[in-house]
């Protein structure tokens, strides 16, 4: 998921896009510090507790050995909270006889990282002594106790720490908060994708690929429309320029939240048309996960109150209603496009497909509860039943109810069906290099020897001009599941999409 939804991501325009992030909000740009102060908050609030009984139980380890037992009580929590705020990944898997290589260098991160950071003379010693009995050939029972108890923290303060908290206050671009992403990274290169997709298919090609479940921030149709941004930061930056002063006596009077504002106008772009009570509920969780002025232990009421009456005032506002319905209007389609694409890779890079209930269809939910409403499985299983006779044609000619991405899915699984063979966890990954002036925006890979799925990339940056752009296919006559063309040798962009905006690609046996 976390790769995937980077390819939509145009990266090259990251600067702009992120001096606009902090000219709006005032909010640092550092995720890297974020991270680490929010994780630190978490470890010292919501897991106190749990850090003073791991504080007092390496304090028992520390005081058995002559040579550690007049460490610092203070010193050791703090070593001990500032390891686990570093710590780089989840959790580790350290059991009493088993240290592998990685958990060990990862630890080894964490403690380097946590020394950077310490004070001056604020201990050195209870790192020496923290690493030391990490790093332990063999644990005695204690240490053992100790090590698992520390591994079932670390992942409850990155959840909490990173997507609880920093997630809903880093908003630079919403649709890279993701859970398994960083926040910070914006877009991925064709290579670095493929080369991904080659360590999937040689280590992990059982794994299961999902682009939407029930923990995510933002479905995957939601994130691909809010991705598109990236494309066109200069009518964003416009955008946000005008919006406010459209909106601005929605705050009434009160002191605007800019950050609180910047979320709600990437919300409201990604998943409308959007209710304005699903909305209010989406900034009312938003606004307490990032903890900033009220959070779910302490209701700040008065400030929920005047997010309410800013998102109540924004609704009835209806220049602002047209003005935002005119920004994302054009984006509708490159969004559901890049939804298709996703797909597409999805169920053909090595691995598993996964589908989470509703993405059938454009799912434009936001995080849980928005993204656990009644599915309408009526609706899916009539469209369904139309996909049997419909050509590409057909099904492109009924964007609005989904129905080309369901198409698409039946087609693909029923191809996977008739050909098991070309999607075993042996069948390799090869990518596809296209050539020509927007070779970049074109994405190829061949699964096995006779599958190849091609996708577009920033459409609306291309904007219907490929110019001399194509792609050599492999020797042999390949037919394309969705349309029936035939193609060979090297085919244009307007080959593969000119009736369907994607292509699955199989080589002609007969």
């Amino acid at each position: 998921m976390a790769k995937v939804n980077r390819l939509w991501m145009d990266d090259r325009r990251i600067d702009a896009f992120t001096g606009t992030y902090a000219d709006f909000t005032g909010h640092t740009v550092n995720f890297a510090a974020l991270v680490r102060a929010k994780k630190r908050e978490i470890v010292e609030s919501t897991f106190s507790a749990d850090l003073d009984r791991l504080s007092a139980a390496a304090l028992n380890i520390a005081r058995a050995d002559w040579r550690t037992r007049d460490l610092s009580p203070r010193r050791l929590r703090e070593a001990l909270a500032s390891i686990t705020t570093a710590l780089g990944v989840y959790r580790t898997y350290r059991t009493a006889a088993v240290l592998n290589p990685r958990d060990e260098r990862v630890f080894t991160e964490a403690v380097q990282s946590a020394r950077m950071s310490a004070p001056p003379n604020s201990g050195g010693s209870a790192f020496d002594f923290l690493a030391a009995l990490f790093s332990k050939p063999k644990l005695d029972p204690a240490e053992e106790e100790f090590i698992a108890r520390w591994q079932q923290l670390t992942p409850a303060v990155t959840a909490k720490g990173v997507e609880d908290t920093t997630f809903y206050l880093f908003d630079r671009l919403v649709s890279c908060n993701e859970v398994g992403s960083q926040a910070s990274l914006m877009g991925i290169s064709a290579e670095k994708f493929h080369e991904f997709c080659h360590t999937l298919s040689e280590r992990w090609p059982r794994n299961l690929l999902a682009t939407s479940t029930h923990d995510n921030k933002r479905s995957e149709d939601v994130r691909t429309r809010i991705s598109l941004l990236s494309e066109i930061p200069d009518r964003w930056a416009e955008a946000l320029h005008l919006w406010p002063q459209l909106t601005g006596p929605a705050w009434n009077n009160r002191t605007p939240d800019r950050h609180a504002e910047y979320l709600l106008y990437q919300t409201l772009i990604g998943a409308w048309p959007l209710s304005q009570e699903r909305c209010w509920q989406y900034m009312l969780k938003a606004c307490r996960e990032a903890k900033i002025r009220t959070s779910w232990h302490e209701p700040n009421t008065g400030y929920e109150e005047n997010i309410r009456g800013f998102v109540d005032g924004v609704y009835g506002t209806p220049e602002f209603i047209e003005s935002l319905e005119a920004f994302i209007a054009p984006l509708i389609l490159p969004g559901r496009i890049n939804s298709l694409a996703q797909t597409l890779i999805k169920m053909v890079a090595p691995g598993v497909p996964d589908f989470y209930q509703g993405s059938e269809l454009w799912d434009l939910s936001l995080v849980d509860p928005d993204n656990r409403r009644p599915v309408d499985f009526e609706l899916r299983a009539q469209l369904l039943n139309r996909c049997r006779s419909l050509s590409a044609e057909d099904a492109v000619e009924d964007w609005d109810s989904g129905l080309p991405k369901i198409w698409m899915t039946t087609r693909l699984l029923a191809l996977r069906r008739r050909r098991p063979s070309d999607f075993l966890p042996q069948s390799g990954y090869q990518p596809l290099v296209a050539q020509g002036a927007h070779l970049g925006n074109l994405l190829a890979f061949r699964r096995g020897e006779n599958v190849i799925a091609v996708v577009p990339r920033f459409g609306m940056t291309v904007n219907g001009d490929w110019g001399d752009t194509h792609l050599p296919l492999p020797r042999g006559v390949w037919v394309n599941t969705f349309t029936d063309a035939r193609l060979q040798g090297g085919v244009s962009p307007a080959d593969l999409f000119g009736t369907f905006p994607v292509a699955l690609l199989t080589r002609d046996l007969a």
